[in-house]
């Protein structure tokens, strides 16, 4: 997705969220200081996203979906499902977070990690500093270092990812009405910001991008 369409798209979320521009500009520019000269590569992280891509989303039905990941396919986790799959004996090959999760955990998993930056996250962007192998991503424009793949929540920044690299895409662990509950979080937040990643995913497969939703049969 080119960044002029994904910031139509942003726009939209923005003005719904009333998210003020200049505290997401401030999160990128922090983020990319902290990153500097170590960031992974576009070409690098294309090495890594093969032409099949399982995208695990932190949905309680991640605890029994997981066992649908075809383990010899590239692994995108989002956040703290990367440590669920950890914890089973599935190393993903990146993860993407904002860092709102079990960031001691994480820095435990030897994998690329997306370290993204917006205007709620600053304060804990230093952990940035703790990944050894990263890069940056924004929801506005992008610096040399922060790239803007597209993408809302984890979640569906994972799938924006890996889409924009052409690959087959495969959920496991998205629920979109069905919010995992997390304490201190508002649940109505959380609920909005779920229907937003279901729109950016239906619009992204609407536009192309191969998608699938794996499910257990019944």
């Amino acid at each position: 997705m080119e960044i002029q369409e994904w910031m139509s798209l942003y726009r939209k979320i923005e003005s719904d969220f009333q998210y003020p521009r200049e505290n997401e500009y401030l999160a990128r520019d922090t983020l990319s200081r902290i990153i500097g000269e170590r960031v992974l590569s576009k070409e690098d992280i294309a090495r890594y996203i093969g032409k099949k891509v399982y995208v695990a989303g932190n949905a309680s039905s991640l605890e029994t979906e997981w066992a649908l990941i075809d383990r010899d396919c590239t692994v995108i986790a989002a956040d703290d499902a990367a440590v669920f799959l950890y914890d089973r004996g599935i190393l993903p090959d990146l993860v993407m977070t904002d860092l709102d999760g079990d960031v001691q955990k994480l820095m435990e998993i030897p994998a690329i990690f997306g370290i993204h930056a917006h205007g709620d996250n600053v304060s804990r962007l230093h952990f940035a500093e703790d990944f050894d192998t990263v890069f940056g991503t924004t929801q506005v424009e992008p610096a040399w270092n922060v790239y803007n793949f597209g993408g809302f929540t984890d979640g569906d920044r994972a799938v924006f990812l890996a889409a924009h690299f052409g690959a087959e895409v495969h959920l496991v662990g998205f629920d979109f009405d069905a919010p995992r509950v997390v304490a201190g979080k508002d649940p109505e937040i959380k609920r909005k910001k779920l229907r937003w990643a279901k729109y950016l995913i239906d619009y992204l497969r609407a536009h192309g991008a191969s998608i699938v939703w794996e499910k257990l049969k019944s």
